[in-house]
């Protein structure tokens, strides 16, 4: 698991960079770990729908600072861990934010600046999509997965204490809370992936992998072999990703232009 803190570029043979930019769920990155090279479009870890959720808990957080971040910790689960760990034992970073702060800042970048937005994840009337959400689904509520739910604090605890060899210093002049947001994020990540089945995880990143580069073929169009796709993706996430891409999947067109400010409100 690659934990470090630089970006990972990859060249699609095809003309193009796709940019894997580490992020951590919830957190918000200083300044000087935010990218600084120049983008075409922006690449969402997820479906389109999610930009309507992005303004309901902007609006929540609005009208009840933090209440998304308490509803989330009620809730329970590998979320409710990761979250109340980040927020009561994480110091010098602001945390526990919702909308998730860096995907969310990048695409109203992209927004202001008229970028094309494409979204790894299909929507739900995409059949194919559909079919596998039932086999996920399916998956994570066998006998033995339910079973693993009721020792979930257990697994946490022994999840952290393997993923302390995969933590790499943070930048210099960064603030120490890096290392454990770190630490806490991937745990969650590679707890919920357990929760499905490695082939489901495999199948999932060939096709976000695919409409990623269905994504920078597009962009291709306008801006050549200099074209660059930047994608804001849990840090942990990044190794499978890449590993997906590099199999060069088909690849598949997404929902994508530059939203309109109705769509931002």
């Amino acid at each position: 698991m690659n934990l470090d803190w630089n970006d990972i570029h990859w060249e699609d043979p095809d003309g193009g960079t796709i940019v894997l930019h580490g992020v951590l769920p919830t957190v918000v990155l200083p300044n000087g770990m935010r990218p600084r090279i120049s983008w075409h479009g922006l690449g969402i870890m997820g479906s389109s729908e999610e930009i309507e959720v992005w303004a309901e808990e902007e609006k929540s957080e609005v009208e009840d600072p933090g209440i998304n971040l308490d509803s989330a910790i009620l809730n329970g689960g590998l979320d409710g861990l990761y979250l109340e760990m980040l927020a009561y034992g994480v110091e010098g970073l602001q945390v526990g934010k919702f909308p998730d702060p860096e995907p969310r800042r990048l695409h109203k970048a992209a927004v202001n600046h008229d970028r094309a937005v494409f979204f790894a994840e299909p929507d739900m009337d995409d059949d194919g999509w559909a079919d596998f959400l039932g086999k996920e689904a399916k998956a994570m509520t066998r006998p033995l997965k339910l079973a693993r739910i009721v020792f979930t604090s257990r697994r946490w605890r022994k999840g952290i204490k393997k993923m302390r060899k995969h933590v790499v210093e943070q930048p210099s002049r960064e603030p120490d809370g890096l290392q454990a947001a770190s630490a806490l994020a991937a745990t969650w990540w590679k707890l919920n992936r357990e929760n499905s089945e490695e082939e489901l995880n495999r199948a999932k990143d060939l096709r976000f992998a695919g409409r990623l580069r269905g994504g920078l073929a597009s962009l291709r169009e306008t801006h050549g072999d200099d074209a660059v796709l930047l994608v804001p993706i849990q840090q942990a996430w990044r190794s499978s990703m890449l590993t997906a891409l590099e199999t060069l999947p088909y690849a598949e067109s997404s929902s994508d232009g530059a939203p309109s400010e109705n769509e931002e409100e």
